[in-house]
């Protein structure tokens, strides 16, 4: 590409999400889909950012959540 005369090269890109495309947000969608099926807990789900939240009255309600945390990671 050049721009004010100057010539970038073409680097590989090794990872992430393919940018300015159809298929990026697409690929976003699928890949968080499903996040709702792996917690117990309530979920809240933005652009960037995943909350889990749950009323926490008792030893078992705390238990149930942190079983839910590492559900997320996977």
């Amino acid at each position: 590409m050049v721009l004010g005369g100057q010539v970038t090269e073409w680097s590989d890109i090794l990872s992430g999400v393919p940018q300015d495309s159809v298929l990026g947000p697409v690929l976003f969608v699928l890949y968080i889909n499903d996040t709702d099926d792996m917690v117990n807990s309530k979920i809240l789900k933005s652009a960037d950012d995943t909350k889990i939240y749950h009323g926490v009255d008792s030893v078992e309600s705390t238990e149930s959540m942190r079983v839910d945390l590492p559900n997320l990671v996977l």
